[in-house]
């Protein structure tokens, strides 16, 4: 990347995620994340992963088309994530990009000077790992809900919602089953909402969010009389953004900068273009060390502007929905 020698620090072991024969919550990826894959050279991971297709969206019994243009009507994906993982490690890899698996963050290294090792500023030049420390100009914390960075350099973060329960799971259906298999449905509540996201011709994921934090862990009215097949996966998704979302030495992109909860949609695609917008930035930083600082100052505008953006949408598309949150 721009000559530069790229290194992926991850907690996981390396190994294929994806043979299972268990089905697994899908989730659903918009249309838009093919083009982002392509500018970076993963294209096919997203088709690789792929379970089933919906070309719109229900809501409140209103149906919604993705869109369509001279190449026809767009049609998102329910993917498997681990698959959709692996496949871009593969490819990563295969770009020449190393990987260090099995290796936990510890902490991170600053900026030192002089025989005494006094700290003379909070320039991150390197990580702590659970076997070896790493030196590097930049690094991109792409932890997901862990916020490793902005949890260990103790970033502020920014709440803008209550505390919000979610959780999802698999159940299989018959024949009996009351949607359209071939599109995603948002099902508002009073405190909340469902998604249904159908996996033909017997699977459908289902997520819940309530603003009520009970793990009740059950599947929606909808799906009660269908057996549940594999585990239940709880999450905490209130949202939230850390301030900032970079400083010299390290920038914080996707959900290791700020959380909104699925509802927002692109979860995957915005992951996508703010780590490209991340790794933008830090080759200018490089090619123009004097305009470090300003370069980083215009990341963390851009990543909180277009994150409280959303919240904004969000909030609306809520009070649309008459959904108390």
């Amino acid at each position: 990347m721009a000559g530069l020698n790229v290194i992926i620090v991850t907690d996981e072991d390396g190994s294929n995620q994806s043979n299972t024969s268990i089905p697994e919550p899908l989730e659903s990826i918009h249309p838009g994340v093919s083009s982002l894959l392509n500018k970076i050279g993963l294209s096919g991971a997203e088709f690789a992963a792929s379970r089933a297709l919906y070309s719109g969206v229900y809501s409140a019994g209103n149906y919604s088309p993705l869109g369509e243009d001279s190449s026809g009507i767009w049609k998102g994906m329910h993917i498997n994530r681990h698959v959709f993982n692996d496949q871009l490690v593969q490819q990563t890899r295969n770009q020449g990009v190393g990987f260090m698996f099995n290796e936990k963050v510890e902490d991170f290294i600053l900026e030192k000077a002089g025989s005494m090792q006094q700290q003379t500023g909070n320039k991150i030049i390197g990580i702590k790992t659970s076997s070896t420390e790493l030196f590097a100009k930049y690094i991109i914390d792409a932890s997901g809900k862990k916020g490793i960075a902005g949890k260990k350099l103790n970033f502020k973060r920014r709440f803008f919602s209550p505390p919000l329960a979610c959780w999802t799971g698999v159940s299989e259906y018959d024949e009996t089953f009351p949607f359209d298999p071939n599109a995603s449905h948002f099902i508002p509540g009073k405190n909340g909402w469902t998604w249904l996201a159908p996996q033909p011709p017997s699977y459908c994921t289902w997520t819940r969010l309530s603003v009520v934090n009970e793990k009740s862990l059950l599947p929606p009215d909808e799906l009660k009389d269908y057996p549940i097949v594999g585990k239940i996966h709880f999450a905490n998704m209130r949202w939230r953004l850390f301030r900032p979302v970079c400083s010299e030495g390290i920038i914080l992109c996707g959900d290791a900068a700020g959380i909104l909860d699925p509802a927002a949609g692109q979860g995957i695609f915005n992951a996508l273009l703010s780590g490209i917008t991340a790794a933008n930035t830090i080759i200018k930083c490089i090619q123009e060390p004097g305009l470090a600082s300003f370069h980083l100052a215009l990341y963390d505008d851009w990543f909180a502007g277009q994150f409280e953006a959303k919240v904004k949408r969000l909030k609306q598309y809520y009070k649309d929905h008459v959904i108390n949150i």
